[in-house]
């Protein structure tokens, strides 16, 4: 140990700053190194976590097209109980002739059948609807009758609210706020 202190004094300091220099040279080399190989291992890992990813929707693949036919055949057979029509007062005239039948077909009396047609396009559906209020009278099983024939129609009401309120013997007056649904043609 005596030989290396004496070598190491005899030496020049030239020499001595160049070693160090040349060690402090050779550690940041190797902390590069290490840098670019961590990057490198980060970067393989990230590629396959997403080639996991790829191969597992890929698996999904069949399903989800399954799943895709099967709402589109649920959107067709939905579009089947919309009206459809040019515009918001065509379709609202076609809803209110559609339930004046239904109400005479169950023996009521309409009172008045009004669409409520807001003229706000909203897109936030494929379809729209309309809010209509009906003012009907008659007896209760005439009312039954007139849900019944609602529900069995080819086209899609829903109803929100309906009043019976007592009026005569054995006659009622009839309250009932439903909404129509629509399409339009040029949408």
């Amino acid at each position: 140990m005596n030989k290396l202190i004496n070598y190491i004094k005899g030496l020049d300091r030239k020499i001595l700053l160049l070693g160090a220099g040349s060690l402090l040279l050779l550690f940041n080399i190797a902390r590069l190194g290490w840098g670019f190989y961590t990057d490198q291992l980060a970067e393989a890992e990230a590629k396959q976590s997403q080639l996991t990813q790829y191969r597992d929707t890929v698996e999904q693949l069949p399903s989800l097209k399954k799943r895709v036919a099967r709402l589109k055949q649920k959107s067709a057979n939905l579009e089947k109980y919309l009206f459809k029509g040019n515009s918001e007062e065509e379709i609202s005239s076609a809803m209110q002739i559609l339930l004046q039948e239904q109400v005479t077909k169950a023996g009521l009396e309409p009172e008045s059948i009004r669409p409520m047609v807001s003229g706000s396009k909203t897109a936030s559906h494929d379809f729209h609807e309309i809010s209509i209020k009906i003012r009907l009278s008659g007896t209760l099983s005439q009312f039954v009758d007139f849900v019944a024939q609602l529900y069995r129609s080819d086209k899609l009401f829903q109803i929100e609210n309906f009043t019976l309120k007592p009026f005569k013997k054995s006659e009622m007056k009839i309250f009932i706020d439903l909404k129509g649904f629509y399409t339009l043609n040029n949408a």
